[in-house]
């Protein structure tokens, strides 16, 4: 070997030294880096990833990757790299709508036996119900947000509502109709219509879907149903295309009147310059009893996280009573459990708890299914534009998609 050779060998066992030296391996003093990956939300998952990094005290850090803000995007690739087995992802954000699924593929390591009972215990039925697959717990509930009614400064009042009473549908939209005022939905991820679709179902004593088979009860072609579609097609016809993902920003201009929305939307920036013109209501009542769309997010460990008990530890201290506690003050978030509410800061920071308490104790959370996901699409096609939307034609419709489905045929 010439001069050059050996120097180009040299050079090269330097540089193999030097990267393993920089590797950070176990030995180096170094916390491990746990990846937290989570949509885009009104929770500053930042902030709750240093704080527990500080908890930690050198046991790990907490990194939050961003997923995309779209959310068929997030979740086409949330599900490929868990069925590529990626070993990248420590800790994953999963909302309740996907649990059954992902859960069902075997993509999530399972919780600890020593953590299942902390991680339910004074969680709110329906937020327990979906973080399960079945009986078994599989996430950690984390935030559980009911939709609730808002408007604007006197607009209830000039639309004829009396809000010391429950309100319901039919008197919200003839007093809209009165106005000539739109009622907004907030829907920022196109995936929330569906949500509600199934909560008027429940409300009026149905149910879109029972079963997590192939061959599940259907119950959307049914009165309950037609009562569902009757008030989405008057929705529909207080004009524009509901829902929508500027909701928030046409309720925050001089028109704004009404708006469906959770109780997170209380921090969105955009309404900033109407906080003090805001009046909320529980979600309006189809019969007797207000039932809201319940929608929120757990917290999971991927099956490939290459230190699953590290990965809860730093669960259990992004779901604990503190953590849980700035949830609700700084996002407007309704945590999963409900002794949260007592909290101090809780009762002094947060007006919305009379109304999201009962909400979420009584709220419908989607069907508990792998197949949501080709449900939700299914509602989508049959029940949108909501003018369109017909009690006697739209039920039917909408379970036959529903079920092609979920049973794997082509629309």
């Amino acid at each position: 070997m010439n001069l050059r050779g050996v120097v180009r060998v040299l050079c090269a066992l330097v540089l193999l030294a030097v990267a393993a030296c920089g590797a950070g391996g176990p030995d180096d003093g170094a916390s491990p880096e746990l990846h937290w990956y989570t949509g885009p939300d009104r929770v500053d998952a930042q902030a709750l990833a240093e704080s527990c990094t500080t908890e930690a005290a050198g046991e790990y850090t907490i990194s939050v990757e961003e997923l995309p803000e779209d959310a068929d995007e997030r979740h086409s690739m949330l599900v490929r790299r868990l069925a590529a087995d990626d070993d990248s992802m420590d800790i994953i954000t999963l909302d309740n709508a996907l649990t059954s699924e992902v859960s069902a593929a075997g993509y999530l390591a399972p919780i600890p036996e020593e953590l299942k009972e902390p991680f339910a215990e004074d969680v709110f039925p329906s937020a327990l119900l979906a973080a399960s697959d079945g009986e078994r717990l599989v996430v950690a509930p984390w935030w559980f947000d009911p939709y609730m009614l808002w408007w604007r400064g006197t607009a209830a009042e000039r639309a004829g509502l009396d809000t010391d009473e429950p309100i319901t549908w039919e008197a919200l939209l003839d007093g809209a109709e009165r106005l000539d005022a739109r009622i907004e939905i907030d829907d920022p991820a196109g995936h929330g219509f569906p949500s509600l679709v199934n909560a008027l179902v429940v409300a009026a004593g149905g149910t879109v879907l029972q079963g997590q088979g192939r061959s599940p009860k259907l119950g959307l072609d049914s009165d309950a149903g037609e009562s569902a579609a009757g008030i989405v097609g008057r929705i529909g016809g207080t004009g524009g295309e509901p829902p929508s993902s500027d909701a928030v920003e046409k309720f925050a201009t001089r028109s704004g009147s009404f708006l469906l929305a959770p109780s997170s939307v209380v921090s969105e920036p955009a309404l900033s310059g109407v906080a003090r013109d805001l009046q909320w209501a529980p979600f309006p009542v189809v019969e007797e009893e207000s039932i809201a769309p319940v929608d929120g997010a757990g917290l999971a460990v991927p099956l490939y996280a290459p230190d699953s008990e590290l990965s809860y530890d730093a669960i259990s201290c992004l779901t604990s009573p503190t953590s849980m506690r700035e949830i609700m003050v700084e996002s407007g978030h309704s945590a999963a459990r409900a002794s949260t509410y007592e909290d101090e800061a809780v009762v002094a920071g947060y007006p919305l708890a009379e109304v999201t308490e009962p909400a979420v104790r009584s709220g419908a959370t989607v069907p508990s299914t792998p197949y949501w996901p080709r449900v939700r699409e299914a509602i989508l096609r049959t029940w949108l534009p909501t003018a369109d939307v017909d009690p006697e034609v739209t039920p039917r419709e909408s379970e036959h998609a529903v079920r092609d489905a979920v049973g794997g045929r082509l629309p």
